[in-house]
């Protein structure tokens, strides 16, 4: 495991051997400074490649713990992406905690990685928070949420060594690769409410939508799946669409949630794209930004005028798979029929009745098209109700069926003498 070295508290002999146990060699002489040793430091072929051993990287090897307020934080080759984005969060005026970060290339000395302790955990009378902050997380194509470790509530000098240590640790792969590894430093906040923010739509793949998922106290508990979250889906503005589970406990009242989507929106325009936030609301009331990345599992969006296709109303009579014989048996006789019926009622237009199946094979099973049959109702419910088309429709259908109604006595009246004709011929 990659530690901080603590001889310095014991008064190591000078020329004592100092190795460490990932292979890098001992050697002999005066004692050099005690230092922080990220894991990015030991050879590698995921760290001492060219993108971490370019002259621009070996050049920004800082020898010192470097405030999120610091222009050079916002780095992610230097700070990772973790450290970076809250960095420029904070350059752009979101409420992003202090904190400073540990760069994963060079050694840091001990003296000055205790001073910026001192400093922020007002010389340990403040609990920290030490995470992970790897460029290789948190990235528009993966965020590896999970993957390296964090230390929540450290308190004390010895304890922080050993949570960087246990940091620095975690880049170390089951598959032997080293990954680059800052570590993030913060003080440790007591949320009153805590939870992730979607600045679109995930589930739906909708931009003009967001999703919050709240519990009570930080959203660690809501990350790592220990507490199930109340789920709000808002507008671009903050208004509430739907909550879920219905009858939930009422979490985030009508001006946290504007605040929420108010947070989503400026992120979106500092990141130049819908974010997937960490937040939290401190017992005063104040609302933190924790962590942001880009969204990395978003649903694409059916495409305008695209078909709903499922089974419907035709799984209980068509449940399982057909063979070829059976589709062109059954499917085709049962798209015509609800075609005509569908027309009959005017329920539907004749033309695009005409144009598509109403029911058609998906995989070997009946697939009917929901919106068609009614079985899903419309995404924007104003523009149906004004739309006099539908309307029209079943005007004309209402009139088509009164004329049969009229008409049925006398058809029943021929029918019953062309077959009394009929009869009396044979």
């Amino acid at each position: 495991m990659t530690t901080i070295d603590e001889r310095h508290e014991d008064g190591a002999r000078d020329g004592e051997e100092r190795g460490s146990r990932h292979g890098i060699g001992a050697r002999q002489g005066p004692r050099a400074p005690d230092t922080l040793r990220p894991s990015s430091t030991i050879s590698s072929p995921a760290v001492n490649g060219p993108a971490f051993n370019s002259p621009e990287a070996v050049e920004s090897r800082l020898a010192e713990a470097v405030p999120l307020s610091d222009p050079r934080a916002a780095r992610i080759q230097l700070a990772g992406s973790k450290a970076a984005h809250l960095a420029r969060a904070s350059r752009a005026g979101l409420p992003v905690l202090p904190g400073f970060v540990l760069p994963h290339a060079g050694d840091t000395p001990v003296t000055t990685v205790r001073s910026a302790w001192q400093e922020l955990s007002e010389d340990g009378a403040r609990p920290l928070v030490v995470r992970s902050s790897s460029p290789q997380e948190d990235t528009q194509e993966s965020s590896l949420a999970g993957q390296f470790a964090s230390v929540l509530d450290v308190r004390g000098w010895r304890d922080f060594r050993t949570a960087v240590g246990t940091v620095l640790d975690s880049a170390h792969r089951v598959d032997g690769a080293v990954a680059p590894m800052a570590v993030l430093v913060q003080p440790m906040l007591t949320a009153r409410v805590g939870g992730v923010l979607f600045g679109a739509d995930p589930v739906e793949g909708r931009a003009d939508r967001m999703l919050v998922s709240a519990v009570r106290g930080g959203p660690d508990s809501l990350v790592s799946g220990e507490q199930p979250g109340t789920n709000y889906w808002l507008s671009r503005w903050g208004r509430v669409l739907r909550t879920e589970p219905e009858g939930a406990e009422r979490l985030l009242g009508p001006a946290e949630l504007h605040r929420l989507a108010r947070l989503a929106r400026h992120a979106r325009r500092v990141f130049g794209g819908p974010q997937d936030i960490e937040f939290g609301f401190d017992e005063g009331g104040r609302l933190w930004l924790f962590q942001s990345r880009p969204i990395t599992a978003m649903a694409a969006r059916p495409a305008r005028g695209a078909r709903l296709l499922g089974p419907g109303p035709v799984a209980e009579t068509l449940p399982d798979q057909l063979e070829p014989l059976e589709e062109d048996l059954w499917l085709a006789p049962m798209a015509r029929g609800l075609a005509a019926a569908l027309d009959i009622g005017g329920s539907a237009p004749r033309r695009q009745l005409r144009a598509v199946p109403v029911v058609r094979a998906v995989g070997g099973r009946a697939a009917a098209d929901l919106r068609l049959l009614g079985a899903v109702p419309p995404r924007y419910r104003w523009p149906t109700l004004l739309n006099p088309a539908p309307g029209a429709r079943r005007l004309g259908a209402a009139w088509r069926v009164g004329r049969l109604t009229s008409a049925l006595p006398g058809l029943a009246v021929d029918l019953v003498a062309d077959v009394d004709r009929h009869l009396a011929e044979t």
